[in-house]
């Protein structure tokens, strides 16, 4: 397949891709998604690192901005929920966007750290990578969902399930998401150790799916019997495939933390930094902006609140993450 352009506004290139294939989970993971091209858009080529033609460089006359978008939900998606936003976004600093994902939270941890990516969309509990001193600089905005700053991981299983908390999933199946995820594994290993067990020896078998809706799928296929996800996913894949209520049910939760933020490079140019950061604060302003962000069921990107974040440092540390 040769590559082609989103034909309705700036090209997305995507970067390497690499996704970790789980083989406990591809059978199960088979047709769970509908990949069918949306309108008037064409399909976009997933293979590895796709450098930018030379061609459309010369005629489009744009630099390119590098904006990594973090495994928090399986590659396909990310392109189908944060296409338009990110086109929009382009268009706005008149600048070309390429996507760039990896296949750990601590791989585009990497790429911001190196610079290879000017943006980075990621995971509270990723932040634990980087450097805490240059966080109040490098943290740029966080959206608001619901009206809300603030998730929760969810602990959910099977819906026929006799277990009613975390507790009840000792001696069974469960899926992590990322080492660095905060809902998906540092939330749950906390809430084990406040509780008095050891988290180690705590399930019989433990697998990383470093996507939140392969740890879904594998709840739902009774692949496990219990995983920990974040709660702005779960209910953003239910509200898409509502059908999954009656395969999965929420069983705990842990405490709330800063939403998943948006970050830039210490690499990245103070002019771009302030321009990148008031065109997101600015994006449900007008109505193009406000249909991207509804995709992501994103209200607003708001200035950071720091101190959201100060538990999810306490936690890791608690468990020996941080």
């Amino acid at each position: 397949m040769s590559d082609k352009l989103f034909t309705r506004r700036e090209a997305i290139w995507i970067g390497a891709l690499g996704l970790l294939q789980i083989g406990i989970l591809t059978s199960a993971s088979a047709g769970w998604w509908n990949f069918e091209s949306k309108g008037d858009k064409s399909q976009v080529n997933l293979s590895d690192l796709q450098e930018l033609p030379k061609v459309l460089e010369k005629t489009q006359h744009q630099e390119v901005i590098h904006i990594a978008v973090a495994s928090v939900i399986s590659p396909m998606e990310n392109v189908n929920l944060y296409g338009d936003l990110l086109n929009l976004f382009g268009e706005k600093i008149n600048m070309q966007v390429q996507m760039v994902q990896r296949q750990n939270y601590n791989d585009t941890n990497r790429l911001i750290e190196n610079g290879d990516v000017q943006v980075a969309f990621i995971c509270s509990g990723a932040l634990l990578g980087m450097d805490k001193n240059e966080l109040a600089e490098q943290l740029l905005v966080t959206p608001e969902i619901a009206g809300s700053s603030t998730y929760r991981s969810y602990i959910i299983v099977p819906s026929r399930s006799t277990a009613h908390s975390l507790m009840d999933l000792q001696g069974r199946s469960f899926a992590y998401m990322d080492p660095l995820s905060f809902s998906g594994h540092i939330a749950p290993q906390y809430m084990i150790k406040k509780a008095g067990y050891n988290s180690t020896s705590f399930f019989k078998k433990t697998i990383f799916t470093y996507s939140h809706d392969n740890s879904i799928k594998a709840v739902a296929e009774g692949i496990v019997q219990g995983a920990a996800v974040d709660s702005l996913i779960y209910d953003l894949t239910v509200s898409r495939r509502p059908e999954l209520m009656n395969k999965i049910k929420i069983i705990d939760q842990s405490e709330e933390v800063g939403n998943p933020p948006v970050v830039v490079s210490a690499q990245t140019d103070l002019n771009l930094r302030v321009l990148i950061k008031n065109v997101l604060l600015t994006m449900h302003l007008d109505e193009e902006g406000r249909k991207a962000l509804k995709i992501l069921q994103f209200d607003r990107f708001v200035h950071p609140d720091l101190s959201l974040y100060d538990r999810v440092w306490e936690m890791s540390r608690e468990v020996g993450l941080g």
